[in-house]
């Protein structure tokens, strides 16, 4: 069984918002075992919507659509599956009454408008919006199952779980559930992370694929099996097998971040640290604290993108400051002992670097950042390289900062004096 995608709206295909929608729907069908074989955006028009629609049901038993459900004339979704299933529209009170009780918890009068959101496809099954006023629905026809969902997120995603996730289960009995682990590591780049594991890739059952972000790889594992158990053993057992050999690199699993990890750990061994940031302007503080609960470990966060502001507030030295404008291991060895000292923390994190498209010496090109941690035992220092556009040397240099701060709390979890 597979099922077919329309995201519908002129502003998706103008580029003025971001179909997350789609994103969204396809890994969650995935995940109960629906394939997705098709995916497409249409604008607000009646025949390309209509057709797309009628194309969409000819080769799938599932098609879901968001968007275009709203009370303007633009808002054409329900009319144009209508007219493709070559069904009427009908006034449904039961959901007109449920748009009635929205707008007066919230003291509003619909407008005449309103009403053409609770029009239902003949044979129709409303689903009631709980975070806004279009609802959406799902009909049968000639053993095809069509949905159609509000456009906005916020309404689409909780739409999606309580009606259409129960929905599908109970109308296609057949699925196979896909279990899927994603190991999240760092450190080591892409072509590296392949090599090791090639072998693995090249399993069916479970499968195994990278996918590389800024910084960051996800090695996702996943299995389908109608056996209960059965999946979740295969994915295990690979799980183990990548475990074993990138072991030093993985940080977590899953939704874990790497500042979650960081701060768990912190956290745990009642460590507290402080930040202070050149080049990645205030970004690795902004990941730590992004964390719930990281006020308990984060006690301060500085950007020193001023040569006078590392010397004065820091302590860098004046010759590390002329060395190469600032960038080298002197320097941000410098500021991770002087944020160190001055937030009275047990560690120090400092960047510093160029993230271009100008500046850079002839020993550190733009793209070069160095990274210090300083803690109870001493300090390391690290240079690298990136490539990319200034936020691009921005967000590896932070994901970098994260990693090298998370290996040294990994490597010195039996230094007493870090307890």
């Amino acid at each position: 069984m597979h099922a077919e995608i329309l995201s519908v709206g002129t502003e998706l295909l103008l580029g003025e918002i971001v179909d997350t929608n789609a994103q969204y729907i396809s890994a969650r069908l995935k995940e109960i075992g629906v394939s997705v074989y098709r995916r497409q955006t249409v604008g607000d028009n009646r025949s390309r919507l209509t057709g797309a629609f009628r194309e969409a049901l000819g080769r799938a038993s599932l098609v879901i659509a968001t968007g275009g459900l709203g009370p303007t004339d633009d808002d054409l979704t329900a009319a144009c599956l209508a007219e493709a299933l070559g069904l009427p529209l009908e006034f449904h009170e039961g959901a007109w009454e449920d748009m009635l009780e929205w707008f007066a918890l919230r003291g509003r009068e619909p407008s005449p408008g309103d009403r053409k959101q609770a029009m239902i496809i003949k044979g129709g099954i409303p689903f009631r919006n709980k975070v806004g006023t279009a609802p959406g629905q799902a009909v049968f026809k000639d053993g095809k199952l069509a949905c159609i969902l509000p456009g906005p997120p916020r309404e689409m995603i909780p739409m999606f779980e309580e009606h259409v996730v129960p929905l599908i289960k109970s109308t296609f009995m057949d699925l196979v559930p896909l279990y899927i682990k994603n190991l999240k590591l760092t450190g080591l780049p892409e072509v590296r992370v392949g090599e090791i594991i090639k072998d693995l890739m090249e399993s069916a059952s479970p499968t195994v694929a990278p996918y590389v972000s800024r910084g960051e790889i996800r090695i996702r594992i996943a299995a389908g099996s109608k056996e209960p158990g059965e999946a979740k053993r295969m994915v295990d057992g690979m799980a183990r097998e990548i475990r074993s050999r990138l072991k030093e690199y993985i940080y977590g699993e899953d939704d874990d971040t790497l500042e979650s990890v960081v701060g768990e750990i912190m956290t745990r061994r009642g460590l507290s640290i402080a930040v202070a940031e050149s080049v990645t302007g205030g970004l690795v503080a902004h990941k730590l604290t992004n964390v719930p609960g990281s006020s308990r470990y984060f006690k301060m966060g500085m950007v020193a993108y001023s040569p006078a502001i590392k010397a004065t507030c820091l302590g860098v030295p004046d010759e590390a400051l002329r060395k190469d404008e600032a960038v080298n291991a002197e320097t941000a060895v410098s500021m991770a002992l002087g944020v160190k000292s001055l937030a009275g923390t047990k560690i120090g994190l400092a960047t510093t670097g160029f993230a271009g498209p100008t500046g850079g010496t002839d020993k550190e090109p733009v793209g070069t950042v160095y990274v210090a941690v300083a803690d109870e035992s001493g300090t390391e220092v690290e240079r690298f390289v990136y490539s990319g556009s200034r936020i691009d040397v921005k967000e590896y240099g932070a994901v970098r900062a994260l990693y090298v701060l998370w290996r040294r709390l990994s490597r010195s979890g039996k230094n007493p004096e870090l307890k």
